[in-house]
C-alpha cells in the first residue's frame, strides 16, 4: 500500500463513522406517518448534502434515500450507492446503509439497528479494486436531540475491522466501541463526554514489518459547548477551505485558464473570519487524553521496539474568555529499544525507560489570539502565494507579539525520566515578559541521581563512541553540579538553570 493510499483509505474509514452519525440527524414525529417519512427523508438528504461538501469537492455521495414506515411508530432509513471519497485516487464503495429511527418525545428520538455492508471494496477511479474493508457492527443506539442537534446518546461496537489493499498491506482492530453522552445545560448549550476503546490494532506493512498496540483509550471531555454555532460554523469553515484548496489545486496544475487564478472573494474571506471567531466563541474548554496499551514493533522475527504504555493528555480551559490556561502530560512506561544503533551498554544503561513530562501554562490571550487568527487566516487563503506567505508571516510575528506581552506564566510541574541507573527530576517556573531576551525569566531545577555508576560503566569500554560521549557529558556536569546526599545516602547531583531578562544563563550561578 502506498502511504498516499493508505491514508485515502483512513479517511475513508473515518468519512464513513462520519456519514454514519450526521445521516441519523433529522426525525420529526407527527401524526402523519408518511408526512414524517417524507420529512425525515428531506433531513437525511441535508445532512448528506453537509457533509459530502462543496460543489466539486464532494467527499461523500449517494444514489438515493427511501423513509419506510414500520410497525411500533418506527421508520426504516435506508441510504443507498453510498461512497466515500477522500482523494482522487479512489473511493470506498459503502454500499447501502439502514437504520431504525423511532420517535422518542417531543425533542427526541431513538436509533437503532443500524446495518453496515460487512465487505466494503476500495475502488481506483476507473472501477478496478485496490483494497476493501471489513467490519462487522455487534451494536448501535443512540438518541437524538432536535433541540441540541447532535446525538445525546450514542453506544455503538463494532468488531473484526480489516482494511487491505493490493500490496499486501492492512491494518485491523479487534473490536471498537464508542460512547457518547451529552448533558443538555439550557440555551443550545451542552457538556459531552466522549470515550473510546479499540482493542487489537494491528498494522502491517507490505514490507512485512508489523505494529501492534493492545488497547487504545480515548477519553474527551467538552464544557460549555454552543453545539449548533459550532456546527454551522465549523461547516462553513470546511466549505470555504476547500473551496480555497481547489483554487490553489487548479492554479498549481495550470488549470485556471488564467494569469491570476481564483480566490475567495471578500465576503467569502469575512465568511471564513467569522466561523473561526465563532468556533473559538462557542466552547469554554475541553479535556482530552489517549492511552496506549503495549505498543510493539516486528520485523523478521525481531522486536526492536516495545513501549508498555504511552499517554498523552491535554486539558484547556477559558477559550472562550480573556486569558485561558492550558495543561499537558506525556508519560511512557517500560521503553525497550533493541537495534544496533543503541547496541552500546552506556547507551541501554541510560535508555530513559520511563518517565513523564508535566506543563502548565496560565494567563494564555485566548481572544487577542484568537483575532489574530481571525485577521490573517483569510488572506493566508489568498491564490497570490506572495501575498498567503505575507500574511502566514504576518500571524506568526503577531502571535508571538500577543503572547510576549500578555503576562502568561509557564510552569514545569514535577517530571522525570527514569533509566536502568539514572535517574532525572526536574521542575521549575517561567514568566513571559516582553522585554525579555529570550522572552522568558525564570528557573528549572534539576536532580540526578546515578551520575557515577553511568561512569563507571562507561570507563568499562573507553573505546566505545557512545561510551566517550556520555564520559565527555558527566565530565561537564560535574563541572556545574551542586552534588548532595540523598535520602538513601546515595549521591544527587543538582543544578538550577536560571535565564535572566538580559538572556544570561546561569547554572548554580555560574554563566555557561
Amino acid at each position: 500500500m502506498t502511504r498516499y493510499r493508505g491514508a485515502g483509505l483512513g479517511r475513508s474509514i473515518l468519512g464513513l463513522g462520519f456519514v454514519a452519525l450526521l445521516a441519523l440527524t433529522a426525525c420529526e414525529k407527527g401524526p402523519d406517518r408518511e408526512k414524517v417519512a417524507a420529512e425525515l427523508k428531506a433531513g437525511v438528504e441535508e445532512q448528506l448534502k453537509k457533509a459530502g461538501g462543496p460543489a466539486g469537492q464532494q467527499v461523500l455521495s449517494h444514489s438515493a434515500v427511501n423513509v419506510t414506515p414500520q410497525d411500533d411508530d418506527a421508520y426504516l432509513v435506508s441510504i443507498e450507492g453510498l461512497k466515500v471519497q477522500p482523494s482522487p485516487e479512489g473511493y470506498l464503495e459503502v454500499g447501502t446503509v439502514s437504520y431504525l429511527a423511532k420517535p422518542k418525545d417531543e425533542t427526541s428520538y431513538s436509533v437503532s439497528k443500524l446495518t453496515v455492508p460487512q465487505s466494503m471494496p476500495f475502488k481506483a477511479p476507473d472501477g478496478t479494486e485496490k483494497g476493501k474493508l471489513v467490519v462487522t457492527t455487534k451494536s448501535f443506539s443512540g438518541v437524538y436531540s432536535k433541540a441540541l442537534t447532535t446525538f445525546q446518546q450514542v453506544d455503538a461496537e463494532f468488531a473484526d475491522i480489516i482494511a487491505t489493499d493490493d500490496q499486501g498491506a492492512e491494518v485491523g482492530l479487534a473490536n471498537a466501541k464508542f460512547t457518547v453522552n451529552v448533558a443538555d445545560k439550557g440555551g443550545g448549550v451542552a457538556d459531552a463526554t466522549v470515550k473510546a476503546i479499540l482493542a487489537g490494532l494491528t498494522a502491517m506493512e507490505s514490507a512485512g514489518g508489523i505494529f501492534t498496540v493492545a488497547e487504545t483509550q480515548i477519553d474527551a471531555k467538552y464544557d460549555s459547548w454552543k453545539l449548533a454555532e459550532y456546527q454551522a460554523a465549523a461547516l462553513t469553515y470546511q466549505e470555504l477551505v476547500l473551496k480555497q484548496a481547489a483554487f490553489l489545486e487548479q492554479a498549481a496544475t495550470g488549470q485556471s485558464g488564467s494569469a491570476q487564478p481564483a480566490s475567495l472573494t471578500p465576503e467569502e474571506q469575512k465568511a471564513l473570519a467569522d466561523a473561526i471567531n465563532t468556533m473559538a466563541a462557542s466552547i469554554k474548554g475541553g479535556d482530552f487524553k489517549i492511552a496506549f496499551k503495549d505498543l510493539k514493533f516486528t520485523e523478521a522475527g525481531e522486536e526492536p521496539f516495545a513501549m508498555g504504555g504511552l499517554t498523552i493528555g491535554t486539558v484547556i480551559d477559558g477559550i472562550n474568555q480573556e486569558k485561558a490556561t492550558l495543561d499537558f502530560d506525556i508519560a511512557h512506561q517500560d521503553l525497550m529499544v533493541n537495534s544496533p544503533e543503541v547496541a552500546s551498554p552506556v547507551t541501554q544503561a541510560s535508555l530513559p525507560k520511563s518517565g513523564n513530562l508535566s506543563i502548565k501554562v496560565s494567563n494564555i490571550p485566548s481572544k487577542d489570539m484568537v483575532k489574530v487568527l481571525t485577521d490573517n487566516l483569510p488572506g493566508m487563503a489568498s491564490s497570490d502565494p506572495a501575498m498567503a506567505q505575507a500574511n502566514a508571516m504576518a500571524m506568526v510575528v503577531a502571535l508571538q507579539a500577543v503572547f510576549q506581552s500578555s503576562g502568561a506564566k509557564v510552569e514545569i510541574a514535577p517530571s522525570q525520566l527514569l533509566s536502568q541507573l539514572v535517574e532525572i527530576k526536574a521542575d521549575g517556573a517561567f514568566d513571559v515578559q516582553p522585554q525579555a531576551a529570550f522572552g522568558i525569566v525564570g528557573g528549572l531545577n534539576v536532580a540526578i541521581r546515578g551520575v557515577d555508576d553511568l561512569l563507571a560503566l562507561a570507563q568499562k569500554t573507553p573505546e566505545d563512541y557512545d561510551a566517550q560521549q556520555a564520559m565527555q557529558s558527566i565530565q561537564m556536569l560535574q563541572v556545574y553540579s551542586a552534588r548532595e546526599q540523598g535520602a538513601d545516602g546515595k549521591p544527587v547531583d543538582k543544578f538550577k538553570i536560571e535565564v535572566n531578562e538580559a538572556g544570561q544563563m546561569t547554572v548554580n550561578g555560574q554563566p555557561m
